[in-house]
């Protein structure tokens, strides 16, 4: 296991490892590609989830060479940080996409890094990169075991690990060193005997009825999230909400949202108006992933959207898209038996009646009330 006892000098001992579909290769880093690291690393994005330099007048070409053609070198010939440079076809150009990184531990395992160009996102690429360097460190080094980290938000390196195999373990505060703090991150595992097929990721699709439109949630709609779930009568009837619901309340369901969609558990969509894409309400499809094939659909809606059919029409919508699509065998609606209407939404869309909780469902003023069910006949 692991590298040759006496690898060749730096750049011969770097292993070129190719993509044959997409033409994406690792490489060893030249000095032609320290323009684009330096572009890489003033990257706005770039700054906000890895721990490139921020130096006094920002990156330069002498901290891209630093990096590329020193500190890279050093760690191939100590063999316990293996950095190659990313290479892909953009546009009609081959050109420097990134970096990605294996970092030994010397027990088996190792971790995971990388950082993408921004001319290079939304092509896959570096979900193809993660592919080539998991199968050389499982095929060729004999590693067990491979480990992801990132900063809790930075969904685009999570989707990334997701698209490689790597299996979200945890959320652990306070783990990553960042720009002077420590910041609650993510951790991902991959090992030599899991599957190497993507893991799950539902992406709610764009739906459109006659007055609404089911699409993702964005930042924008956080005063609308704030204003719904502040209202009194939102309060009462969903009792887990916090009080006072603020920014980071709304800031937290988003996150909440989409990591239900990356771990494949369900789906959340903003039910916006049709004319303006305010947001006038939520839908969530959640419960796949169990042992049985049912769902439950959940919803709220803005107060100024409240008595005119706008969220009955979107519980329409997404039930007519879970069962063509064959999401699920069974959806199941739960309503507290005074919450008229909530029940009024569900059975003006098609669903009946089939059972009560007694005394299951806690509302604001601390008492706890029967739950109705409701299924499709």
């Amino acid at each position: 296991m692991g590298l040759p006892t006496a690898p060749r000098p730096y750049p011969d001992c770097v292993p070129i490892l190719v993509d044959p579909a997409s033409g994406v290769t690792l490489r060893a880093h030249t000095t032609a590609d320290l323009p684009a690291i330096v572009e890489q690393c003033r990257d706005e994005e770039s700054i906000r989830w890895t721990t490139v330099p921020t130096p006094p007048g920002g990156y330069s070409l002498e901290d891209a060479g630093d990096f590329a053609l020193t500190m890279v070198p050093a760690g191939w010939r100590a063999g316990d940080k293996l950095v190659w440079a990313i290479e892909a076809t953009i546009g009609a150009h081959r050109r420097f996409c990134g970096s990605i990184d294996l970092r030994l531990q010397g027990d088996g395992s190792a971790e995971v890094g990388y950082g993408l160009h921004p001319a290079a996102r939304g092509r896959s690429v570096m979900s193809t990169a993660l592919r080539l360097l998991r199968d050389y460190a499982f095929d060729v080094l004999g590693l067990a075991v491979l480990r992801w980290r990132a900063s809790v938000g930075n969904w685009g390196s999570r989707r990334v690990a997701a698209a490689a195999g790597f299996r979200h373990d945890a959320t652990i505060r306070r783990l990553l060193p960042h720009r002077g703090e420590l910041v609650d991150g993510w951790v991902a595992t991959m090992t030599v005997d899991d599957p190497r097929a993507p893991r799950p990721w539902l992406d709610p699709p764009v739906l459109t009825g006659h007055r609404i439109r089911l699409r993702p949630f964005r930042r924008d709609d956080v005063p609308r999230i704030v204003e719904a779930c502040s209202d009194a009568r939102t309060q009462f009837w969903l009792a887990s909400l916090p009080g006072p619901y603020g920014e980071a309340d709304a800031l937290g369901f988003l996150e909440a949202v989409q990591d239900m969609a990356a771990q494949g558990h369900g789906l959340g969509w903003c039910v916006a108006d049709l004319v303006d894409d305010r947001c006038v309400g939520s839908l969530g499809l959640d419960g796949f992933g169990g042992y049985s094939r049912r769902a439950g659909i959940g919803y709220w809606a803005h107060p100024a959207a409240r008595g005119r059919g706008l969220i009955t029409e979107a519980v329409t919508v997404a039930t007519a898209h879970a069962e063509g699509q064959g999401l699920t065998d069974s959806l199941l609606i739960r309503c507290a038996a005074t919450n008229h209407a909530s029940r009024h939404v569900a059975e003006a869309a098609g669903y009946r009646q089939i059972g009560i909780l007694p005394h299951s469902e806690p509302v604001g003023d601390g008492s706890v009330l029967d739950l109705v069910l409701y299924a499709r006949p």
